[in-house]
């Protein structure tokens, strides 16, 4: 770490002092605005940084600021644990990851939602899940939320899905940040969904948001998992990805484009996997229409030349 110098004019003349020298309460209210990765990137300029950035209280603002759901009775008393290990893992985006065992699956999820408006909260919402059960792990693995309707377009939209292992204190953010694809179902009148998903060991995972146009806007949101078919996974197996998702590594900002990237392949895939199996049902079709041809035509000549 190397010393910062900055240059005061005083008296009409220029003083040079350090950031060492500056009290570390003025610091401390000067680095509350910052962002998480601005704040770590100064830890690392001087020791006197360093020392101050690492204080509690900054990071426990910094997460209560960025995700207003984690104000929240549940949720707050594990931010305030340790609120800088909480906003690393909270913070997009995992790496791609594979399943892991059955071992230790949580019993409970906590989700925190918060969706934003050209990055101004607008909605937020907690949602407690009880997993344990057979059914959850059985059904195909879905948290709801419901959020208050707006008539405001998706791509001006931000979203945050914060799942929390209460038992464990850990969390990840399975949301893309930003929406990944917008799309109107051409069966049911009026709704439009966007989804906020994120790619990992050939799962989509994330958010799916949904509008009803009406005598009102109706908003909801699911927490789903998917596999390269389309299909959504059982719960045990959603479970097994979130887990290995909290201990996967964060990428950070850097994964954004990434994280579009990969999606963009996903569906790329996805639609490739589509095409094979619509053909393999044509040829079967064609195949089965063929054979019934045959038997028939082999009746109706035993029946005539008999």
């Amino acid at each position: 770490m190397t010393n910062t110098n900055m240059t005061i004019a005083a008296n009409g003349g220029a003083v040079t002092t350090t950031i060492e020298e500056i009290h570390s309460d003025i610091l401390l209210q000067t680095l509350c605005h910052l962002d998480g990765q601005s704040l770590a990137s100064a830890s690392c300029a001087t020791s006197q940084l360093h020392f101050v950035s690492s204080h509690p209280d900054l990071w426990r603002h910094l997460c209560l600021s960025t995700w207003p759901s984690l104000h929240h009775a549940r949720i707050l008393p594990l931010v305030n644990s340790s609120p800088r290990r909480f906003f690393s893992d909270a913070f997009p985006f995992p790496a791609s990851t594979s399943l892991v065992d059955d071992n230790d699956i949580p019993d409970e999820l906590i989700s925190a939602v918060d969706l934003y408006h050209r990055g101004i909260p607008i909605f937020s919402c907690v949602v407690e899940t009880d997993t344990s059960s057979a059914w959850f792990r059985a059904s195909p693995f879905l948290i709801d939320a419901q959020l208050e309707g707006s008539d405001i377009s998706p791509e001006d939209l931000t979203l945050s899905w914060i799942v929390i292992d209460p038992s464990k204190g850990r969390a990840v953010n399975l949301s893309s940040r930003r929406v990944m694809e917008v799309r109107k179902r051409p069966w049911c009148v009026g709704e439009t969904v966007a989804r906020f998903t994120t790619v990992m060991g050939g799962w989509a995972v994330g958010p799916v948001v949904m509008w009803w146009k009406g005598s009102g806007d109706v908003m909801e949101v699911g927490l789903t998992v998917e596999d390269m078919d389309g299909v959504c996974v059982s719960g045990m197996e959603g479970l097994r990805l979130v887990k290995a998702a909290m201990e996967a590594e964060r990428k950070g900002k850097k994964g954004e484009e990434e994280a579009k990237e990969m999606y963009l392949e996903y569906l790329k895939m996805k639609r490739t996997r589509e095409e094979r199996r619509n053909k393999r049902e044509r040829w079967g079709d064609m195949t089965f229409i063929v054979v019934v041809a045959t038997i028939f035509l082999s009746f109706v000549y035993m029946f005539i030349f008999r």
